[in-house]
């Protein structure tokens, strides 16, 4: 069974050994090159989810800061400037709808960042939205406006008025939420880190495969290289050289070069045909 088993798939040919020393070194390419391509593809989705969540945050922080400057504008022109009650009414609207907009950002760049290393990032940011908007929202109740009439109605050389409540109040929470706002797109951006990192690891992965291969492929060349000197070259050229001293010299065929497989067979075959020419 063994015997019908090696003559089945045996290598016992110089033709078989080349062909599957051959094979051997493309299917190692091939199956290199393969899981480089896999890693590489994983390495591009990496880096696209990486570039993606990356703008996201610039993006969420890019319409935080333009909220914000729509509702510090908006009070400036309510609280600062007083111009007529149709543009208050106006610049109100304006403030309801960046109230609105920076604290649907504030939350989505709260929730986004819950699922980060670093989940505590976005705790100062909710705090000061919330109190800005708090503010704002005082100052479109009329609060303040009662405030300053109800401080002015008991001092009459009060100074107090809705610009000085701007300047205290409104002003350093703006400044603060800024701050927070800036805190948030450098902070955002420190939480890729790990995952650039094992991009950094996964791009390795995928350049190993390769690097590994082709140094097996080198031993296996240089391997490929001996065999075929030693059981192929010099035996052929061993027998050329000896039948050229036969036939030019008469010079007995060296009947003892050590060869196998077709070169053997060759070999035999022109001993039997000297044998018969004699």
């Amino acid at each position: 069974m063994f015997k019908i088993f090696s003559k089945l798939f045996g290598i016992n040919t110089i033709k078989r050994r080349i062909s599957t020393a051959f094979l051997s070194i493309m299917l190692l390419l091939c199956f290199s090159g393969a899981i480089s391509l896999l890693e590489l593809e994983r390495v591009s989705h990496d880096t696209e989810q990486i570039l993606k969540a990356s703008k996201q945050h610039v993006d969420l922080a890019g319409e935080m800061i333009t909220a914000l400057k729509e509702q510090d504008d908006a009070m400036i022109h309510m609280a600062v400037v007083g111009r007529s009650f149709s543009d208050i009414t106006t610049y109100g609207v304006k403030c309801e709808e960046s109230i609105t907009r920076l604290y649907e950002a504030s939350q989505l760049a709260h929730r986004r960042m819950m699922h980060t290393e670093n989940p505590a990032t976005t705790d100062s940011l909710i705090l000061f939205t919330n109190r800005i908007n708090g503010l704002a929202n005082d100052f479109l109740s009329g609060n303040v406006l009662r405030s300053v009439a109800e401080i002015r109605s008991i001092d009459s050389t009060s100074t107090y008025s809705s610009q000085k409540w701007y300047i205290e109040n409104y002003k350093p929470q703006y400044m603060n939420l800024s701050e927070e706002i800036t805190k948030y797109m450098t902070g955002s951006q420190s939480t890729l880190g790990p995952d650039v990192n094992r991009l950094s690891h996964t791009a390795r992965r995928a350049v190993t495969p390769v690097f590994i291969s082709l140094i097996v492929m080198f031993v296996a060349m240089l391997m490929l290289y001996y065999f075929l000197l030693v059981y192929f070259i010099r035996p052929v050229l061993r027998i050329n050289r000896n039948l050229g001293d036969y036939l030019s010299f008469r010079m007995p065929f060296d009947k003892d070069t050590s060869c196998r497989d077709e070169i053997a067979t060759l070999r035999e075959r022109i001993i039997t045909l000297i044998d018969k020419i004699r």
